[in-house]
């Protein structure tokens, strides 16, 4: 028998009375459409895929198949008996949801059953089916069938208006805490009741800005967001009828990505299937690292406990990457007390030691990377390379080096360094200083920050003499109170915060401000040449670079896992918390995982100490040589451990 055991405090699931992880017995019925696609699937997805009908968990390591293996159960599902139309699959995102449909698809017109193969299965994201609930549900909701959905800025905007007519909110909590009443906002819709209010806000001010927050959506005709899933849910409780009529439109639910959930959207889940129960998830709690969106690990960890008699299968044999990368990236990860058990395998090579590079600053760090990649490029022009990073002010340095290498390169789901808001808007102040008849720049600037503020800034720079630009900007941030100003009217504040630091370490190497804008200059007209050319024309040639976030779900040949340092990863806000550090090297392991054949990590100041947890059997360690410039020869770097940090 089965047993849900807590150790050390942990939920740890899916143990037998011995301590054993427990198998799923073999299916004895096998569907025939699965019967002749067996070629196609490994004996644990197979079981997986014909698993008989009920509640099932998928508990799919990275790189073993995941997505094959439900598409095959929406199939053995249909060979059963199951209308397509009665299926519903939701997913993450748009381009998980696609893949899924293509192959759904593509299964569909191989099947040799009678059913009418017209129909097909639904689809989708959490999100896109909220949306369509809505729309034929939402006048019970106040809203007419043509509402608009809200992104995050049109919700910030809706909610500043309401902050400025609040009469609960003092004058200066409306202008420095209006980001904190939205975060807040955000949290009660994706957690419910349960979620903690800000110890600098009262609860009764909370109340009262959430009430004329939802009152202005209401005469907007819209719903934000998270509305897509939290108005939904509140309309199935309140209405039972509504609950049973989309309770019976479908007789089995699959979930991919289900380590991804959240309170709201479980409960969503929870609501739909309950009827019949028949509900598939597939996923991986090792890759539980969107803590900040609310993704809460405990559900999944928690399945065989909330739906009784569930049963439990593993996937576990990676096909994507070598087994030195898998063995080293399993060994960081089981330091985790929060966990389902599972030993991940592969029977690919032992492929390359894992490369550890030790700098003595991001700039080294960055000569290096761009070093390494040229080489590897030079030999083989289409191999994929990645360069992974924690947060996006990491890009900057990074990019220079590529640059000043001719390295084509592409900043994946964000834009470049030099592109961001916040950054065109300070170097518009050091341009302005530099050059006071450079109109764009002063245009710029009182655009987006007032012409009020801007003429008490063009005064200060009057009376400045012998300025160097890291003051120069300091002048700027203070005259404009621009930190204050992120705060005031961006969601992600902390991050443009970052990338302002970042670009003012930059500035700190000089103390010619012409010298630094012909650089900036000369930085930034480089990448503009290759968002126009060598972007389209060599897509495959150009390095993709991207936060560890934005690569779950990718995997490269070749992986630059760059800042691996104590501060950065783990991240300096998440130090303190066992649970933050937990998901910190979560984010450790999927940065691992997405490598296929050679995996290069690097750091500067103290190391990670994940770095530490990876067994030296596997590590091979590389210095920065004294006194080199990083010019591209041979002793760039040399092998040498008395150099290297101890990691014990």
């Amino acid at each position: 028998m089965r047993n849900t055991l807590k150790k050390n405090g942990a939920v740890i699931p899916f143990l037998s009375d011995n301590g054993n992880v427990e198998r799923m017995p073999e299916v004895k019925k096998i569907p025939k459409f699965l019967f002749n696609q067996k070629e196609n699937l490994n004996d644990a997805q197979y079981q997986a895929a014909c698993a008989p009908v009920g509640p099932l968990l998928i508990v799919a390591g990275a790189g073993t198949g995941k997505t094959r293996t439900l598409t095959s159960r929406i199939l053995s599902f249909i060979e059963r008996g199951v209308l397509p139309e009665r299926i519903c699959a939701i997913t993450f995102t748009n381009k998980a949801a696609n893949e899924m449909a293509e192959r759904v698809t593509k299964g569909l017109g191989d099947l040799r059953a009678s059913q009418n193969k017209s129909q097909k299965p639904y689809i989708g994201t959490f999100h896109s089916l909220g949306a369509r609930i809505l729309r034929k549900e939402c006048l019970a909701l106040g809203r007419k069938p043509n509402f608009t959905i809200f992104d995050d800025h049109d919700s910030f905007d809706v909610l500043k208006k309401v902050l400025k007519s609040s009469v609960a909110v003092e004058k200066k909590e409306k202008k420095e805490q209006s980001a904190l009443f939205m975060t807040h906002i955000s949290r009660l819709k994706n957690i419910g009741n349960g979620a903690p209010v800000p110890t600098k806000l009262e609860a009764q001010k909370t109340t009262e800005v959430f009430g004329k927050y939802e009152a202005a959506l209401r005469e907007n005709n819209a719903f934000d967001f998270d509305d897509l899933i939290e108005k939904v849910v509140a309309l199935f409780k309140e209405r039972p009828g509504t609950l049973r009529k989309y309770q019976n439109m479908f007789d089995a639910i699959l979930i991919d990505e289900y380590q991804d959930i959240n309170p709201k959207q479980h409960e969503f889940v929870r609501l739909l299937a309950g009827n019949h129960k028949n509900l598939s998830v597939v996923g991986d709690d090792e890759q539980t690292i969107y803590g900040w969106r609310y993704a809460d690990i405990s559900i999944f960890l928690n399945f065989e406990r909330e739906w009784p008699g569930a049963r439990i299968h593993f996937l576990e044999e990676n096909y994507r990457s070598t087994s030195s990368i898998i063995s080293s990236a399993s060994a960081v990860v089981r330091n985790n007390r929060v966990r389902a058990p599972k030993n991940l395998y592969t029977n690919n090579p032992r492929g390359e030691s894992i490369t550890l590079f030790e700098a003595d600053s991001e700039s080294f760090e960055a000569e290096w990377i761009a070093y390494e990649i040229k080489n590897i490029k030079d030999e083989n022009p289409n191999i994929e390379v990645s360069i992974l990073y924690r947060t996006n002010a990491q890009s900057r340095a990074i990019e220079q080096s590529l640059i000043r290498r001719d390295i084509p390169y592409r900043i994946f789901g964000g834009l470049k360094f030099y592109e961001r808001r916040e950054v065109k808007d300070v170097v518009a102040g050091l341009r302005y200083a530099a050059n006071m008849s450079d109109t764009v720049s002063r245009e710029r600037i009182e655009k987006n920050l007032t012409k009020r503020k801007f003429a008490a800034f063009k005064a200060r720079l009057h009376g400045a003499k012998d300025v160097k630009p890291k003051d120069i900007i300091g002048m700027f941030l203070e005259t404009f109170n621009y930190l204050e100003y992120l705060e005031e009217n961006f969601i992600n504040a902390a991050e443009r915060c970052e990338n302002v630091a970042e670009l003012m370490t930059f500035v700190a190497g000089f103390d010619d401000i012409n010298e630094l804008l012909e650089k900036l200059s000369l930085l930034q007209s480089t990448d503009d040449e290759q968002v126009n050319g060598e972007r389209r024309a060599h897509n495959k040639k150009m390095v993709t670079m991207m936060t560890i976030h934005m690569a779950k779900g990718l995997e490269f040949d070749v992986v630059f896992i760059a800042g691996a340092s104590e501060g950065l990863l783990p991240h300096a806000r998440s130090i303190d918390k066992e649970a933050s550090i937990e998901e910190e090297r979560r984010l450790m392991y999927v940065a691992m995982t997405r490598a296929r054949k050679k995996l290069y990590i690097s750091f500067y100041g103290m190391p990670s100490r994940f770095i530490s947890e990876i067994p030296e059997e596997f590590l091979e360690l590389r210095t920065v040589s004294s006194g080199t410039s990083g010019s591209g020869t041979d002793d760039f770097y040399k092998e040498d451990g008395e150099n290297f940090i101890t990691l014990d």
